[in-house]
């Protein structure tokens, strides 16, 4: 479990671990893989978004924000610069899959972590 610092509450949470499959082929083609890869991520970012806006909509009606007040809106110096580190995030997660060399088979040994 983890905590967070702004609570110190316990959540179930826990960063990811990332893969030493990386590289692996599963699909035949590493190209293919690298653009399934990305469809599952893109599809898993704009649920997790969409449900969030939805939450966000419900809880904005019930306090009387219109959407012209959304609308209306302009960001801070701050909050621009903490999208755009977000939007890095985003891409890397998305479209970062593309990238990936593919030069494992899928029978192939990985190699030990260090």
């Amino acid at each position: 479990m983890a905590t967070t610092p702004e609570t110190k509450r316990q959540t179930y949470t826990v960063e990811a671990i990332p893969s030493d499959v990386k590289n692996g082929v599963f699909l035949g083609n590493p190209m293919l893989d690298n653009l399934v890869s990305c469809v599952i991520a893109m599809g898993s970012e704009m649920w997790t978004t969409k449900r969030r806006l939805k939450v966000l909509e419900a809880v904005m009606s019930k306090a009387g924000v219109t959407s012209e007040m959304v609308e209306k809106y302009q960001p801070t110096e701050q909050e621009l610069a903490a999208w755009e580190q977000e939007r890095g995030r985003f891409i890397e997660m998305t479209l970062g899959s593309l990238a990936n060399d593919g030069i494992r088979g899928v029978g192939a040994d990985y190699p030990a972590r260090d």
